[in-house]
């Protein structure tokens, strides 16, 4: 019996399902008490950038004390402002930014969480394509909705590829 003999092909990931796998990964990153979220940037098939959410370069990790979401027991998805952390999508742009990466052209962001209503304008301005998101967050608001559809980005809610068993 040769290799080739026993060689059983595996089943190779989709483009979709990578990409999102990373940004899984990248939310291990997050310093955020309340929730990860891992966000990668994606140009032409390659990563250009990753991000997650969690407090300014430099400045000390959220803590107990330092969360005064969690001090004042604010809902998630209200008072965005009163968060120290900064959200994965424009963690991704800044590091692209500050590496002189362009992400002009057909750009895909994958991120783990449904962008809030700040971030969705920002991906906008940023001319980001297409938007892949993992989980809800929040999705009823009217007006980021509307600004979605206007703008014409590619909206599309992950899910993964059923396991043959």
């Amino acid at each position: 019996m040769t290799i080739k003999d026993e060689f059983v092909p595996k089943r190779r990931l989709g483009k979709d399902e990578y990409f999102m796998e990373i940004a899984k990964i990248v939310a291990k990153r997050s310093t955020c008490l309340r929730r990860d979220v891992g966000a990668v940037l994606v140009k032409d098939s390659h990563i250009i950038s990753t991000g997650y959410n969690g407090t300014p370069a430099g400045l000390p990790h959220c803590t107990p004390d330092t969360c005064v979401r969690k001090k004042l027991n604010v809902p998630s998805g209200k008072d965005p402002h009163l968060c120290r952390a900064v959200h994965a999508e424009l963690n991704c742009i800044i590091q692209a930014a500050r590496h002189g990466t362009s992400i002009e052209g057909d750009t895909t962001i994958y991120v783990t969480a449904f962008p809030c209503i700040d971030c969705t304008k920002i991906l906008i301005n940023a001319g980001i394509k297409r938007i892949v998101y993992l989980g809800d967050y929040d999705s009823s608001n009217d007006v980021r909705n509307a600004l979605i559809d206007e703008s014409k980005i590619v909206l599309e809610r992950y899910s993964p590829p059923e396991q043959k068993g």
